[in-house]
């Protein structure tokens, strides 16, 4: 059974256990827990598993023995190293989800697919919040060699109960729209299918229920599956990687995102870039722009247009 099943049973489970017994006062540890994997490879059927899952397989430099891994493919082992942590916690976290907030996500070298990587995940803090806790996580992942080759930064809300009204401590540090474009063009657009959740389950490793069916979802109050945010991040990447960055895939250096809704499945989504107090930004919403899923920042070597 994959690891990052039988993370996210033992965390439901040790979730469940402790929903009637009283909460103790939240305390910082004195150290901060960690997991931490070495000789982490990627084969060939996993990439192109990943690939087909994000909207990448048709690009054209991600192809290949010696191409490179996909910019933010490393955050499919942080993620099981992600659920591996949040399951071994000394106190078990709430039963109401674990939902995304926002990452930022630094490609400091590229990562070849025969490279043995070595990934560390900390828990940088846990704060109580209006719904539940907030949970701070970095990742990195090195060469065999030791050269640091990306770096995390993940915030996620271990939820107390369904989603209501939103509130503003459970919402992303720094709103990604307040220095935003006042104009967008679209770049990409999307059909998602029921079953994309399920596609990035198998390629990630993450198979928290919320993602997976509607009878999975609901028990958490959603009443479809959503979508990973990992996995929006990645297609957004893949549409920068194809468009902008004139298909080098480790031309992209920097990808922060924030999500502000949920995407429910089946959708139709679509990408928009602009460019706005010095800074190139993205948002992923519904297909007629009515609905923001996402928005971010992103930073990379962009190649001019040909003449």
């Amino acid at each position: 059974m994959p690891s990052g099943i039988v993370s996210a049973l033992r965390l439901a489970a040790r979730g469940l256990m402790a929903r009637n017994q009283p909460e103790p006062p939240l305390e910082a540890p004195r150290r901060k827990p960690a997991v931490e994997r070495t000789g982490m490879l990627a084969d060939a059927a996993s990439v192109g598993r990943y690939l087909r899952a994000t909207e990448g397989a048709e690009i054209t430099g991600l192809q290949g023995d010696d191409a490179p891994l996909p910019p933010l493919f490393p955050t499919t082992w942080e993620t099981e190293r992600c659920l591996e942590l949040f399951a071994g916690l000394d106190r078990p976290l709430p039963v109401g989800g674990v939902v995304h907030l926002e990452s930022e996500i630094l490609c400091l070298r590229p990562i070849r697919r025969n490279d043995a990587v070595r990934c560390r995940v900390e828990l940088e803090r846990a704060e109580r919040v209006g719904r539940g806790l907030r949970l701070t996580v970095t990742a990195r992942n090195w060469t065999a060699t030791g050269q640091l080759c990306s770096q995390s930064t993940a915030v996620f809300l271990a939820r107390t109960r369904a989603p209501q009204e939103p509130r503003t401590d459970d919402q992303p540090r720094r709103d990604p729209a307040a220095d935003g474009p006042q104009s967008w063009e679209p770049l990409a657009s999307w059909a998602l299918g029921g079953g994309a959740g399920r596609r990035f389950a198998r390629a990630s490793g993450d198979y928290n229920p919320i993602h997976l069916w509607g009878w999975t979802a609901r028990p958490f109050g959603f009443k479809r599956p959503i979508l990973h945010g990992f996995c929006t991040a990645a297609m957004a990447a893949h549409a920068l990687v194809e468009g902008p960055l004139g298909g080098d895939p480790t031309a992209l250096r920097r990808l922060r995102i924030a999500f502000r809704a949920p995407l429910p499945l089946p959708a139709h989504a679509r990408l928009w870039v602009g460019e706005a107090a010095g800074q190139r930004w993205f948002r992923v919403t519904d297909d007629p722009g009515d609905t923001l899923f996402a928005q971010g920042a992103w930073a990379g070597a962009v190649r001019a247009a040909p003449s």
